[in-house]
Parts: structure tokens; sequence; C-alpha cells
């Protein structure tokens, strides 16, 4: 049976072309810290994880032509979110469902979980008992895994790392002479979805779980102050994620923190 893997082979070539972006803006440092991306994996490597894991297709395709080296990516969704590679499979499971230290397996690890990808410890899995690429994801360090779906399949998932911060300098791409509104943006409730807002606290703290379980029970809570286009932007992750939230129109002295 023959499969389209058009979706992948695009959304490859995008993420590419962001790699190269990013090379640009800062040469000398990448010349001295070289990524690569989009090379064809090893076949000796791609053969020994077949046998050690029933992948989906899908996903194996995926690993056969996205070999990283030292690429991460950030966004608004992720403080540093390293995608794993053919090379990398076997290792990026230490720690969640084996111990490398007493070497034995974590019985806690929800069975068929395999992790594909890490955000500083918060893992994002697929299910090999499913047989497709849904993507979930948990907190760390909460005590238990508590695993939501995040993604519908690993297209959507690759998709997320391409979208652009929103916390980039606003004095960039100002006119001088344009006016400007100014908002306020609360966290009000935890929503449909404690742990996706959990994760989207963790994003904009730049905390661990503890810390966003903390802030999220002392809300309202200030998630953003600034001009109104990037409120909202901020004000549709919240939507997207089913957090409850309020927005409200701020002055200048307000912003500028004059009283």
């Amino acid at each position: 049976m023959s499969h389209d893997y058009s979706e992948i082979d695009i959304v490859l070539e995008k993420m590419q072309s962001a790699l190269e972006r990013i090379r640009e803006q800062n040469p000398d440092f990448y010349s001295k810290y070289p990524t690569q991306l989009l090379t064809i994996a090893d076949e000796q490597v791609i053969q020994s994880i077949s046998i050690q894991w029933q992948l989906p297709d899908e996903y194996l395709y995926f690993l056969r032509h996205y070999v990283p080296r030292s690429v991460s990516w950030s966004t608004d969704e992720y403080i540093n979110l390293q995608i794993y590679g053919a090379d990398d499979l076997v290792g990026g499971q230490s720690g969640y469902n084996y111990n490398p230290v007493k070497e034995e397996l974590i019985t806690e690890w929800p069975a068929g979980y395999l992790v594909i990808a890490s955000d500083e410890g918060d893992p994002y899995c697929i299910d090999l008992s499913r047989g497709d690429t849904v993507i979930y994801t948990a907190p760390h360090g909460a005590g238990t895994w508590d695993f939501s779906v995040v993604y519908d399949n690993l297209t959507e998932f690759l998709h997320s790392v391409l979208l652009p911060r929103s916390y980039e300098d606003e004095d960039s791409n100002m006119d001088e002479d344009e006016q400007y509104s100014y908002n306020k943006v609360f966290l009000t409730g935890p929503g449909s979805d404690k742990v996706k807002t959990l994760l989207f606290i963790k994003k904009v703290f730049s905390c661990d779980y503890t810390e966003a379980k903390a802030h999220l029970e002392a809300v309202p809570l200030t998630v953003y102050k600034g001009i109104d286009r990037e409120a909202a932007k901020i004000v549709e992750q919240l939507r997207s994620i089913g957090a409850d939230y309020e927005s409200h129109r701020i002055s200048v002295n307000e912003f500028l923190g004059i009283p």
C-alpha cells in the first residue's frame, strides 16, 4: 500500500526554511554552534528502532527525513522544544519509561506511550497502542502523569513550532505617528482544560508546574499588559485552550505605571 506523505514533506520544508532564517539572524553564533536539519537518517538506526517499536507509518517516514543536530524550537507555545530524530529516540525515553540510574522500567509510565519530543521536561508522546499520531502531553513534576490531547496528528504538532512569537520587540515595527490603544489581559480561572491552562502559565512565566499551580490559585492573574494588537493574540490563545479570562482597555498612564 502506498502512502501520501506530501503534508509531512511540506511542513519539513517549512521547518528547514524557518531554521535557515534563524541562522541568518545570528550567523556568528551558528557558525560556532552549527545546526542541521532534513538529512536522511541512517537506515541501520531506522531498522533498529523499527524492531524495538511498532511505529505508525507516518511517524516512521518523518524519522527517516528529520535528523536534527542541535535544533530546538522556541515559540509562545514552547520554551525549548526538542523533537527527537531517530538517533535520539531511544535516549529520549530515559527518565520517563526507564530509570537509567536503577536500570529498570518505570511502572507509573503509561504503557504504549512513546516520547517523541520534550519541552523543558514536559513530554510530547504518541500512544503506540492506537496506531495513529495523536499527540499527548502532561506537565512533569506533578507527582502523577495527567495526559491530555494537544494535537490531533503529527502534522499539526509540527506546524505548531512554526507559529511566530508574539512577544517580540513591540517597538521594532511601530510607526512614530501611529496611535495605539492599550489592554490588560487577566486569567480568571482554569476554564475547560486545566492542564492546558497550566501549560500556558508555565510558558508565559517560564516557571515550573508547582509555581504554575500557585499562579492559577491566585487568579485573577495578569498575563499581558500592552498594545491591543498583541493583547488580541493572547486572548486568542486563551480562547483556544478554553481558559477563563478578561480583557480591559487601560490608559497610557496605567500602561506606563504612572499614578
